[in-house]
């Protein structure tokens, strides 16, 4: 099996109307939406944007236009992330917000010598170069395809990677992002936030296949 290694986890959902000023780590934790025992590390609340960061790794970002919850990870793939059940119960708290599109989101990287070559050598169609006296260096490439009631994105390009106590190490970057347009309730949201765990199935399946490991 191909070793994905996973470096973060997000929720991104867009709303014509987030309200900045209002977060801050009692709001959060007055409304449930963190355990009542987090300490928050960083905190900026301003009226065009605010984030809460906390020492689990777990970060609040939010604008007029986009929340973001996002777990930072390390390496490896989890039963349970808690970005998806802190999003869900805050979209709960502010049911009056016109919530626009929501979006499951993976950075992932695999650890390759010459990710460039690798990418080209295997999106790319070598007889599409002949003849043009170019030489491909690198390519970055993104994939669109529909999944049940909304979008599957994938972008593969090449990079460098991190992991903890190693240095940055040569790597294919991969970013998985799952789209749902709305509107939508937020019981509405909570319904796709709660498919995660299908979605992480479905990509650490998926991943494999496109960068060429035999099913």
């Amino acid at each position: 099996m191909i070793p994905l290694i996973l470096h973060w986890v997000n929720v991104v959902i867009l709303a014509k109307s987030h309200n900045p000023s209002i977060l801050n780590p009692d709001f959060l934790r007055i409304n449930d939406i963190v355990p009542p025992g987090w300490e928050a590390k960083e905190v900026l609340t301003t009226p065009a944007f605010a984030t809460v960061r906390y020492p689990s790794s777990v970060v609040f970002l939010l604008d007029q236009s986009r929340l973001e919850v996002k777990k930072e990870c390390d390496t490896s793939f989890q039963d349970n992330y808690d970005v998806h059940n802190f999003a869900a119960r805050y979209v709960k708290v502010l049911p009056h917000v016109s919530y626009t599109s929501v979006g499951l989101n993976w950075h992932v990287s695999v650890k390759i010598d010459k990710p460039e070559k690798f990418i080209t050598g295997r999106f790319v169609r070598p007889e599409a170069w002949k003849g043009s006296g170019a030489e491909l260096m690198q390519s970055s490439v993104k994939l669109s395809f529909q999944i049940e009631n909304g979008f599957c994105n994938v972008n593969f390009s090449p990079g460098k990677a991190k992991m903890p106590e190693r240095e940055y190490y040569p790597s294919v970057i991969i970013n998985v992002n799952f789209h749902y347009d709305g509107p939508f309730t937020p019981d509405q949201i909570d319904v796709i936030l709660k498919e995660w765990n299908n979605r992480e199935e479905y990509l650490k399946e998926l991943l494999p296949k496109l960068l060429g490991e035999a099913s």
